[in-house]
């Protein structure tokens, strides 16, 4: 565990893989056999825990239903959080018959509801907003590791100069309160009905389709709902937040610009070794390649996506 002793009443433990983070998560059990999620911090990093902690307060406070925090020991790097269950978003779906599973996920709308209503003056400033600066640095990992280290290819000047554009336009859509990654193995559906969230430390200002798009475009959505059950779900989603008129032509822009940011980290993970994002990486490219062409992505891009 780190160095980090079990503290009690817990007394089993079950490491859980994790995201990419240094964070180490288990679920743990006390002698009743109810169960908690230990998230532990290495020792040169306890200071976010507390910023985290901030973050999660802040969510609560605001309405959005995040994990309940049970315990956290000052100065331990570590908290002891609510079991939102075992199976998250991704997994209740696949579970689900076909037919249940555009209503399931309209549920999952509900959190965006709720983030749309506050005003975005009221999030500190934890974390610097999405703008057009950071999307473009974003896509410089794309060109760093999805082109130049996993194709072996320098970037043209037409591809960065798409880039380039593509990160201006964005950096010009209405703004919102995003949860920046909001994926169905980040969300859980509740006994009661409700739609709940983790992984929230990174909350920040940005595109106001940005959590929607994340939300039907990527992991496994494609595979669990049809184009036009997404499609009703994201126009539920504006009707819901009252999305500014063009937000399908928004949607589909931050969809490409997340997309490559996405295959970047992907590449960069498969780099260190871990292969488990190369499926997603390979499907995530199958499925951005025609909206790129659509958007007159250079050839140079688009042909590297092909190969």
């Amino acid at each position: 565990m780190d160095g980090h002793q079990l503290p009690a009443p817990w007394v089993r433990q079950q490491p859980l893989v994790g995201d990419a983070s240094t964070r180490s998560y288990s679920r743990v059990w006390d002698s009743h056999g109810a169960s908690a999620i230990l998230v532990c911090y290495p020792e040169d990093n306890r200071w976010q825990i507390e910023r985290d902690l901030e973050v999660r307060a802040w969510c609560e406070l605001h309405g959005v239903r995040v994990p309940a925090l049970l315990e956290h020991p000052l100065g331990a790097g570590l908290a002891v959080l609510e079991d939102l269950g075992q199976a998250d978003a991704e997994q209740a779906l696949r579970k689900a018959p076909p037919s249940e599973r555009a209503t399931m996920t309209a549920r999952l709308v509900e959190p965006l509801v709720v983030l749309a209503d506050i005003a975005t003056s009221e999030l500190p400033p934890w974390n610097r907003p999405l703008d057009a600066a950071r999307l473009r640095w974003e896509l410089a990992g794309f060109e760093l590791w999805f082109l130049r280290h996993r194709k072996d290819s320098r970037p043209t000047a037409a591809v960065s100069a798409w880039l380039d554009d593509l990160a201006v336009e964005i950096g010009r859509h209405p703004k919102r309160l995003c949860h920046r990654d909001y994926h169905l193995n980040n969300l859980f559906f509740l006994t009661g009905g409700e739609a709940a969230v983790i992984d929230f430390q990174d909350m920040l200002v940005g595109p106001d389709t940005y959590d929607i798009v994340s939300l039907l475009n990527e992991r496994a959505m494609p595979d669990l709902l049809r184009s036009g059950q997404r499609r009703e779900v994201m126009s539920l989603w504006a009707r819901n937040t009252l999305a500014e008129d063009g937000w399908d032509d928004r949607a589909e822009q931050v969809r490409l610009q997340r997309a490559l940011k996405v295959l970047g980290s992907f590449a960069r993970f498969e780099a260190v070794g871990w292969s488990a994002y190369v499926p997603w990486m390979l499907a995530l490219a199958r499925e951005v390649l025609p909206g790129l062409e659509a958007a007159g992505a250079p050839p140079d891009l688009t042909g590297l996506l092909l190969d």
